[in-house]
């Protein structure tokens, strides 16, 4: 008997992770005994009684069967049919819902699969945020794979954006300083080739506020900005009205849309773009479900 190996049949309406984890948290309590188990078999996206039936067909008469399974009905045929065939089993899901649902008072909706759901959006935001800290500054070799591309000059909050856009939506977004040059302007051009287009949105900022937003800068660089005159170009007027023209110019050449950040919260333009992209049927699970 100390060689019997316990068998396990996980059947589940979804992808059997919820109970998987559930089953592994306290069979880890078991660790130090002389025990041994094994997980046959997962059945996933079982939904209706003729799936479940078929599935405990397949099932011996000695094993644990955990069922994950939230419609109301299909748990009662489930539970009926376990005790018909005298198998040991439970629903991990079925004291949690009873007790939360005396607790707040409502019934669940008993919706299959949302969980999985919810994990799907997590690693979309994990990989958006990976993608668009590699992407930063005009960085990163994959372009072509960004869901948004922000353009504009210095201080035109590029990067704040692009990580509100990950992290709260999921999108993989890059961004790419302008510096007005015909060499950039050509190497730019060239690299948004390889970019599906209605992805790319250019960033301006009114002069004067892009003025002060830059002597700030200037200051936090060389600690007093009068001390280093190569950054006077940086912070002049006539200097910034000259690099907004040519992003004017240039955005007009591309055929991107433009967006004024001054004096905009980072989430009201993520909004904009966002909504951008709905209107015009930017396929992405990330924001097919996000409410303006």
């Amino acid at each position: 008997m100390a060689d019997e190996i316990k068998k396990i049949i996980i059947i589940s309406d979804g992808t059997g992770k919820t109970a998987k984890r559930l089953m592994d948290a306290v069979l880890y309590q078991y660790n130090t005994q002389q025990v041994r188990y094994k997980l046959v078999k997962v059945y996933q996206e079982v939904r209706d009684r003729k799936s479940f039936d078929a599935a405990l067909k397949e099932i011996g008469d000695d094993y644990l069967v955990v069922v994950s399974i939230i419609s109301d009905d299909l748990r009662a045929h489930a539970h009926n049919a376990l005790m018909e065939r005298e198998l040991l089993h439970l629903n991990v899901l079925e004291p949690m819902l009873k007790t939360m649902s005396k607790f707040l008072g409502v019934h669940p909706d008993y919706k299959p699969g949302i969980l999985q759901i919810v994990d799907d959006r997590y690693y979309r935001k994990v990989d958006a945020i990976g993608f668009t800290v590699e992407h930063d500054d005009g960085m990163g070799n994959l372009i072509n794979e960004a869901d948004v591309v922000l353009i504009g000059l210095s201080r035109t909050c590029k990067t704040p954006i692009s990580v509100y856009l990950a992290c709260n939506i999921g999108l993989k977004a890059a961004n790419i300083p302008i510096v007005p040059d015909t060499a950039m302007r050509d190497s730019l051009l060239k690299r948004l080739q390889s970019v599906e287009g209605g992805v790319v949105f250019g960033l301006l900022m009114k002069p004067d506020i892009l003025l002060r937003v830059r002597e700030e800068r200037a200051r936090v660089l060389s600690g007093d900005r009068y001390k280093y005159t190569c950054l006077d170009e940086y912070a002049d007027i006539k200097q910034i009205q000259k690099e907004l023209r040519f992003c004017r110019e240039l955005f007009a050449e591309i055929g991107c849309p433009v967006i004024d950040v001054s004096r905009r919260a980072i989430e009201e333009v993520s909004v904009e773009i966002v909504s951008y992209l709905q209107r015009n049927g930017f396929d992405s699970p990330s924001i097919e479900n996000f409410e303006i």
